[in-house]
């Protein structure tokens, strides 16, 4: 089977090219700062610009998919929408470059797997919305399981009773407290006694 390579592969290709042919430093002056001092501060600023582009990257195509497939898999409906709060989103997608950067394919190469569990009071198990690859091109070489709830019932009724008394649609917030597991696809080579 044979993929056409989606947009967020072609910005990662963008983004960090296999080989670089050339690097001009035109920050830097090599008079101004020490050598040593200078690497230090360009692979700081580069690794700031890769971890930015890369929560860009994963806002635009996660939260869309994730969001909407909830919608659909908790049946939401036109009257109802779900909403995720921001600080909660980058809570999360935090959590996932720091639990995928030491993999083999980086971020790029895991599978978010994505649950949805009912309020605390009730007994009932989560409810599986869906698998997401965080890059299609690539095999999958580990899984972050995702777990998220909703808030607290009283405050989320008394939240979409007034909505519905201003004529609003009702909203099913996400809770920040979430859980997310990491789980390796393959196993790490050890050196056996033979």
């Amino acid at each position: 089977m044979i993929f056409k390579p989606s947009s967020v592969s072609k910005l990662f290709n963008e983004c960090y090219p296999m080989a670089i042919g050339e690097y001009q430093n035109n920050t830097f002056d090599d008079d101004s700062l020490p050598t040593d001092l200078g690497i230090d501060k360009a692979f700081q600023q580069l690794e700031k610009e890769r971890l930015a582009v890369l929560l860009q990257i994963l806002t635009r195509t996660l939260k869309k998919q994730v969001l909407y497939r909830c919608s659909k898999v908790l049946e939401l409906g036109p009257l109802v929408s779900l909403d995720l709060p921001t600080s909660t989103l980058d809570n999360i997608f935090t959590q996932i470059i720091l639990l995928g950067e030491r993999e083999p394919y980086g971020v790029r190469g895991g599978t978010l797997v994505v649950m949805f569990s009912p309020p605390p009071t009730k007994t009932s198990s989560p409810i599986k919305i869906g698998r997401f690859p965080l890059d299609p091109t690539k095999v999958s070489t580990y899984e972050l399981h995702l777990t998220i709830q909703s808030t607290s019932p009283v405050k989320l009724q008394f939240a979409n009773l007034w909505r519905r008394l201003q004529g609003k649609q009702e909203k099913l917030v996400v809770d920040d407290k979430f859980s997310l597991v990491k789980k390796k696809l393959y196993r790490s080579s050890t050196s056996s006694g033979h």
